[in-house]
């Protein structure tokens, strides 16, 4: 199983996972506990370690300066951690709702978990994006999913973000909610997702 950091309410309550970003660990989301309700917590760990130290759910190659992802990766890296959840609450005998959601390359990851069907009551995708190659897939779907961004994003434009909002708003529980900010989360983001979880 993968590195985490976690905290238990009760077996009953909701379990939010959340996934970080490329190049940090599972300490960081896990700052957000506090601001949330009272729920299950769980951040794993990315398994690549960085050499500048840090981890990364994935390989990104950065060739002639453009940011390739292979789609596969994420696919099969997805499918480790949903099995991890799974096995984590199993252990724990956690029967409540699950909340998947992730930051940045997790918030990525967390959408791919999405496209897989995987059994979750909700999905929270924060300064991630849609990738290209996703485009055709069905997303006809009903599970509440909430996709935030910083308009002033200078990893993740806001325009990618954007793009795949087109596709998404074909889940009628889907929603959109951009912020003056850059990649990060401001006071106003963090509000919504706690409303967003209060609600599921």
């Amino acid at each position: 199983m993968l590195e985490h950091v976690s905290y238990i309410h009760s077996p009953e309550s909701p379990t939010l996972m959340l996934l970080h970003g490329y190049g940090s660990n599972k300490d960081d989301l896990f700052g957000l506990q506090p601001f949330f309700p009272e729920m299950n917590f769980i951040c794993f760990q990315a398994p690549k370690s960085l050499d500048q130290g840090g981890f990364a759910w994935y390989d990104i190659d950065w060739t002639n300066g453009t940011k390739i992802i292979d789609p596969i990766s994420v696919k099969d890296v997805s499918r480790s951690v949903m099995n991890d959840l799974d096995a984590w609450k199993k252990e724990k005998q956690i029967t409540g709702k699950t909340i998947v959601g992730g930051f940045s390359q997790g918030g990525i990851l967390s959408m791919s978990i999405y496209s897989l069907n995987y059994d979750a009551d909700a999905f929270v995708v924060m300064s991630g994006y849609m990738l290209p190659e996703w485009a055709e897939m069905d997303w006809q779907k009903t599970t509440p999913l909430l996709q935030t961004h910083g308009m002033a994003d200078p990893v993740i434009p806001f325009e990618w973000a954007e793009a795949g909002a087109l596709k998404l708003g074909m889940n009628s529980n889907y929603s959109f909610k951009s912020y003056q900010m850059g990649h990060h989360l401001n006071a106003q983001c963090i509000t919504d997702v706690q409303l967003f979880l209060e609600a599921i």
